[in-house]
């Protein structure tokens, strides 16, 4: 075992040494609360709704002024393709094979280190507290199906964990069909809050966002669309990945797949 290795090991235990235990305990918590949201079907079997699909269709993708006496300034008139230069979140993906080669390739330029150490994307107080991890399915070649691989980034390398998904529990991840393969962002706690404190949290979660948009646009790059989901089961996915998550906080998956006509116009 290298240097790098042995220090990788041991950057959990490190960093445990400096971490309030109290500021633990309150960041967990409200992760966890995180869970469900208004109108799911966890709220709705729980719990009488509060939110009918009318309220969150009038809500939903609309801007929010402030002020109904502020001026108003014309903009640069913009088209969807104009304004952005991604594709549209992915409905679904079609049959097709995915060399794991490619899959490495978009990880490694989207979130990996430079010789330097330098990531493509920023990190509030140099962090990089979030994880990676990808899942693969039976379109994935060059791997076993239903692998899982965490991504280290300082030596843009993956570790093949001992846990493996099959075809049910990878096809029950998200509601995303033809799914190529999944990467899950998870908060590492102890690394967000050792330092920072509860502010940490904060920092990891604008980093998960900066990590899934560079990701999203060299997936693109290499031809795969792909749609960001928080809807998930954070528990069952974070076990089956063979992951604590006391230590790692599930935030979203990524789903990638082979576009169809709609996810490219």
């Amino acid at each position: 075992m290298t240097n790098i290795d042995i220090s990788a090991l041991n950057q959990i235990g490190y960093a445990s040494q400096f971490v309030d235990r109290d500021v633990e305990h309150v960041v967990r918590t409200f992760h966890h609360h995180c869970f469900s949201c208004a109108g799911s079907s966890l709220d709705q079997r729980v719990s009488t709704p509060y939110l009918s699909p009318a309220d969150l269709l009038r809500t939903e993708t609309r801007e929010s002024r402030f002020s109904h006496i502020s001026d108003i300034i014309a903009g640069r008139p913009t088209s969807t393709q104009t304004a952005v230069s991604r594709w549209p979140s992915a409905k679904e993906g079609r049959p097709g094979i995915v060399e794991f080669a490619t899959v490495a390739e978009i990880v490694g330029k989207a979130i990996g280190a430079d010789q330097q150490g330098r990531r493509p994307y920023a990190s509030g107080g140099a962090l990089y507290s979030a994880e990676t991890v990808a899942v693969t399915g039976e379109m994935v070649s060059g791997v076993p199906p239903f692998s899982v691989a965490h991504y280290l980034p300082g030596s843009n390398r993956f570790e093949i964990l001992p846990s493996r998904f099959d075809r049910a529990r990878f096809d029950g991840v998200t509601p995303f069909k033809g799914a190529a393969f999944y990467l899950g962002y998870f908060v590492n706690l102890k690394r967000a809050t050792f330092k920072y404190r509860s502010r940490g949290y904060r920092l990891a979660l604008l980093e998960i966002g900066s990590m899934y948009h560079q990701v999203a646009a060299v997936a693109q790059q290499h031809g795969l669309a792909s749609r960001v989901l928080a809807g998930f089961s954070e528990y069952a996915f974070t076990k089956d990945c063979g992951l604590d998550s006391r230590l790692l906080l599930p935030v979203v998956v990524q789903a990638f797949g082979l576009p169809g006509g709609e996810d490219v116009q």
